[in-house]
This record gives C-alpha cells, sequence and structure tokens, in this order.
C-alpha cells in the first residue's frame, strides 16, 4: 500500500469514526497517523490529513449555526 493510499485510509476511516462517535476510535486512529509519521518522516503526513478533516467538519458545523 502506497503512503498517500494509506493517508488516504486514515482520513476515511477518522470521519467514520467522528459520525459514529467513538472517541476511543478516533485516538487509535490518531495514534496510528502518528506512528506512520514517524516511521516516514521524508513522506506525507498522516496527521495533516488528519487536522484537514477536524477543520472541515468544525467550518461545516459553524456554516450550520
Amino acid at each position: 500500500m502506497t503512503t498517500q493510499t494509506r493517508i488516504a485510509v486514515f482520513a476515511a476511516d477518522y470521519q467514520d469514526a467522528i459520525a459514529a462517535g467513538d472517541p476511543d476510535l478516533q485516538l487509535e486512529i490518531k495514534l496510528a497517523a502518528y506512528d506512520h509519521d514517524h516511521a516516514n518522516p521524508d513522506g506525507p503526513r498522516a496527521m495533516d490529513a488528519l487536522r484537514f478533516v477536524d477543520r472541515g467538519r468544525k467550518a461545516r458545523t459553524a456554516q450550520a449555526a
């Protein structure tokens, strides 16, 4: 699995965990992304992808309010 594919899977799983309201799974995915970033310091950053998901969710929530 390529790095970009793995990051896309992290982001999709993280979105699913948010939708399910499962904080334990969200934390598990964040820790896996953190480990991935440390194992691949020169590649794309998985934590940045998760932050992007969080920003998008917060922006949609703010628009709805």
